[in-house]
């Protein structure tokens, strides 16, 4: 049922339905989580250390000799930096698998209920026994428990697995490198951060929706207007001029500006000199000798072009891009992060300890596969059937299989196909209707 992300109550009601008796009552329930937590929490720290040295492996290998390169990200129960209980990772870059990771809680059940008999006897006994067992181990905002958890697992990273983390990969979303930065967790080494490309390109695509909320004139119909179709095509464009480019700063600089260039080139005034014929119509006519039948879709207008252009020098600095090589990504924290979610939904109630259940078994999973849920059952001393086992290696080879059908040519062009489709098609029903849904549209 913890596999399930099912708890007692949950129990209780699939026992009910299925005309069983009811299994068990809270105080043996708490037991077999206190079990079901020493045993995944056992397999957790040995699935993390082979990560551990599998990442420092293959860094030699690369011939990275300063430290490895991590990638960190938090994720909430609950949405706008309100919640009382967090997670945050920490994934090597180039094995994909988890190293570390902490969970941190604003609240213990037990002390809420000993925080009316602060000035008694009995709290005083209590509270000698409970320092060691509390489940909160954080205090002050929802958003500092990522800056927090990365720094501990950087300060502890020498003592758990003899390594050091030269390299952060974020997103800049909150001030965990620059917490990194004023521990020093390292006396010989300064870490170094690394954007995440995916979150540097939705910097584009929120800086232009902004400039068009402020700037009258610059969105609306017509031709040259910066719509919000325009502006996906622009945001796309500058992460794929990122991604295309991921070891060479002038080459993703040039590529930057070819976008933007290109968007507002005419007939009369074509500015293709920085485009790749790999991606410019214009610059394919040109090779094929056929620009004399070649016509340029309706340009930004000036107005348009003048008021981005400052959002694009400020995008294409050169500390920013500097950071953005090797095109680092934080693709495999975001699906850890729905792992442990699928284990410990958002949408019921839970502790701490079973948080760090569910984290536990998804770094297991994440790391080994579902087959790693053998290994917790075999440390429970639960015997392991045929029916279990066979599922367990089944469900692997599926994964597998899926995973690499998904990364081929003909699978990502679908995906994208599909992807255009839908939003050509939304984009035609939302001429044709006009907009039915928005803040404030029924005043």
């Amino acid at each position: 049922m913890r596999m399930l992300g099912v708890g007692l109550a949950g129990t209780m009601k699939f026992c009910a339905f299925m005309e069983l008796p009811r299994p068990i009552f809270q105080s043996f329930y708490n037991r077999i989580v206190d079990i079901i937590f020493i045993a995944t929490e056992t397999v957790r720290e040995f699935s993390m250390k082979r990560a551990a040295e599998d990442e420092k492996k293959q860094t030699e290998e690369n011939r990275l000799n300063t430290g490895i390169s991590v990638s960190g990200d938090g994720s909430w129960r609950k949405r706008g930096f309100s919640s009382l209980f967090g997670v945050t990772s920490l994934i090597g870059w180039f094995t994909g698998k988890i190293l570390d990771i902490e969970v941190k809680s604003k609240y213990c059940k037990a002390c809420e209920h000993w925080k009316n008999k602060l000035d008694t006897a009995e709290y005083g006994e209590w509270f000698e026994t409970h320092a060691d067992q509390c489940q909160a181990n954080h205090e002050g905002s929802s958003g500092k428990m990522e800056v927090d958890a990365v720094v501990e697992m950087f300060q502890r990273s020498e003592a758990l697995h003899g390594l050091q983390y030269a390299n952060y990969i974020g997103d800049g979303d909150s001030k965990t490198f620059k917490g990194i930065l004023d521990v020093q967790p390292y006396e010989n080494l300064l870490v170094t951060k690394r954007e995440c490309i995916d979150h540097v390109q939705k910097r584009m695509g929120t800086r232009l929706r902004k400039l068009k909320k402020t700037v009258k004139g610059l969105g609306g119909k017509g031709k040259g207007k910066l719509t919000d179709k325009v502006i996906d095509q622009l945001t796309i464009y500058y992460g794929l001029a990122i991604r295309r480019n991921p070891n060479s700063l002038e080459k993703m600089r040039n590529d930057i500006w070819a976008t933007l260039y290109h968007k507002i080139s005419t007939d009369e005034n074509p500015q293709h000199e920085k485009c790749s014929e790999s991606w410019c119509e214009w610059k394919k006519a040109e090779a094929a000798g056929s620009l004399d039948s070649f016509q340029h879709k309706p340009p930004l207008t000036d107005f348009v072009f003048q008021s981005i252009k400052p959002i694009y020098e400020d995008l294409s600095r050169d500390d920013l891009l500097n950071r953005c090589l090797g095109g680092f990504t934080q693709n495999c924290n975001e699906s850890f992060n729905a792992t442990v979610w699928q284990l410990a939904p958002k949408a019921y109630s839970s502790g701490k300890k079973v948080l760090q259940i569910a984290s536990n078994i998804a770094v297991c999973n994440f790391n080994d596969g579902l087959s790693s849920v053998l290994k917790i059952m075999e440390v429970m001393g639960m015997s392991i059937g045929p029916q279990s086992y066979n599922f367990c290696l089944e469900a692997d080879a599926a994964r597998i299989q899926r995973a690499e059908q998904s990364l081929t040519d003909a699978a990502k062009k679908a995906r994208s196909a599909i992807k255009s489709s839908r939003k050509e098609n939304e984009d035609m029903y939302e001429s044709l209707e006009g907009q039915l849904y928005g803040p404030g549209i029924a005043d």
